[in-house]
């Protein structure tokens, strides 16, 4: 499972995490070093994040930051970070993730500074869940979530699995994270951890046991979906945008 389709769908309801914003920043050494027992060889990939982020940064994010952005992004099996981060956030142990707020300080403050995005975004899982979707229902990711603006690059981890969900996400401040990544061809845009969403509708199945599921993402400072939804976004104000939605589709059915 990679980071785009790490997607917990268990609906749980959980408390928010929060107490990691009045932690002091640190080195992204300093930051992970609680986390050296859970994931073997750590100090080496901290040391390939250092080496390879980028940095200096044009959005004044420091080497530390622009690191910590990095390694979420590195892949190196089962204890690649993201995972057991993601794992420890989607836990019901909330008392367990104290030993992440020296992180995620540093990773949410370098998200802070990165360009906000309003925008269509794309997941998928190779799991048929989307008949667990329902119009209207509310939806909350407790996970750091990443996306992509490219519905080619979902496609692709997807492969030829027929039993797939691909969410299309109307976006109101995701954070471009794509040129501090490992891989920078995947137009990733990261939506914080606990972002909440309103179903749009009943899933679109296809016989084929693949799903669609539209998700509007519920503004921070609203009661519901931003008002702004898809209009704003000028997906129907354009020709162009309509076609290559329905190419989006049609692909990936």
């Amino acid at each position: 499972m990679n980071r785009f389709g790490d997607i917990d769908a268990s609906f749980k309801r959980l408390p928010p995490v929060y107490g990691y914003r009045s932690e002091k920043l640190v080195s992204i050494d300093k930051a992970l070093e609680p986390i050296e027992p859970q994931i073997d060889e750590l100090p080496y990939y901290i040391k390939i994040a250092k080496k390879n982020c980028h940095f200096p940064s044009e959005h004044g994010l420091s080497k530390d930051q622009s690191a910590a952005v990095y390694i979420y992004t590195m892949e190196w099996g089962d204890t690649t970070l993201y995972r057991v981060l993601n794992k420890a956030l989607r836990s019901e142990n909330r008392q367990a993730l104290t030993i992440w707020f020296p992180y995620l300080k540093l990773f949410d403050t370098a998200l802070d500074q990165l360009p906000t995005v309003k925008e269509i975004l794309w997941r998928g899982v190779p799991l048929d869940i989307g008949k667990n979707f329902t119009k209207n229902q509310l939806v909350t990711w407790w996970s750091v979530n990443s996306c992509s603006s490219s519905v080619d690059v979902i496609k692709t981890f997807l492969g030829n699995n027929k039993n797939s969900t691909l969410f299309l996400i109307e976006a109101v401040n995701g954070k471009r994270v794509s040129g501090y990544t490992e891989y920078e061809n995947e137009d990733e845009i990261i939506l914080r951890m606990g972002t909440q969403f309103r179903v749009k509708s009943n899933s679109l199945d296809h016989p084929n046991g693949s799903y669609v599921v539209h998700l509007i993402q519920v503004d921070d400072n609203d009661d519901g979906p931003s008002a702004s939804s898809i209009n704003e976004m000028h997906l129907t104000a354009t020709a162009s945008n309509k076609e290559t939605l329905g190419k989006s589709f049609m692909l990936f059915f």
